[in-house]
């Protein structure tokens, strides 16, 4: 089931050896296997509920990427200042996404991607991937290049959360569609 979704990316090349170590280590700094979705619906034991408002999710949206931030300026192994690279996620599915870029990137290189997938639930998803293929576009006059990605460590959790949100976008769609016939014939 692959979706088309727009979202913003992050993400950073990884190098090989870094990789190596990830993927032979119990290491789960780069790809977390925990929850991370907030349930603005959830309704604990006790009936007083979760509440979450758009404010406090762009809170922890801008807190994310602070930290992100710092942990660009702290690391040992990047040049000062340096930040994550931004791309656009094209469209997602389970096993991969498509994304745009505006810098090349290589096929077979491996890249560490975190995005917002939904805000409300607030889903993040942040995974490994290898680009398995990449084409450069021409948009006005400018080169950018869609990659073709494959999720090497995605939890099924974070697979499941993936295809609920490609059903969800459906599922708005087809609303949509049949809200927009609905007022053609009514006018």
């Amino acid at each position: 089931m692959r979706g088309d979704l727009s979202f913003k990316v992050k993400f950073e090349v990884i190098p090989p050896e870094e990789y190596k170590k990830v993927k032979g280590t119990e290491d789960h700094i780069l790809c977390p296997d925990k929850e991370t979705v907030i349930d603005v619906n959830h309704t604990d034991k006790g009936g007083t509920g979760i509440t979450t408002n758009s404010s406090m999710i762009d809170f922890i949206l801008h807190m994310d990427e602070k930290l992100d931030r710092i942990l660009a300026v702290v690391s040992k192994d990047r040049v000062e200042g340096e930040l994550l690279n931004q791309g656009a996620g094209l469209n997602i599915s389970g096993a991969g996404m498509k994304m745009i870029v505006d810098k090349p990137v290589e096929p077979g290189q491996i890249i560490h991607t975190n995005f917002v997938l939904s805000r409300i639930p607030l889903v993040l998803i942040d995974v490994l991937g290898e680009v398995a293929w990449v084409t450069p576009v021409d948009e006005d006059g400018k080169t950018v290049y869609h990659l073709g990605i494959r999720f090497l460590n995605l939890t099924s959790n974070d697979k499941e959360r993936i295809i609920a949100c490609v059903f969800q976008r459906q599922r708005e769609n087809i609303r949509k569609m049949r809200n927009e016939r609905y007022d053609d014939k009514g006018s």
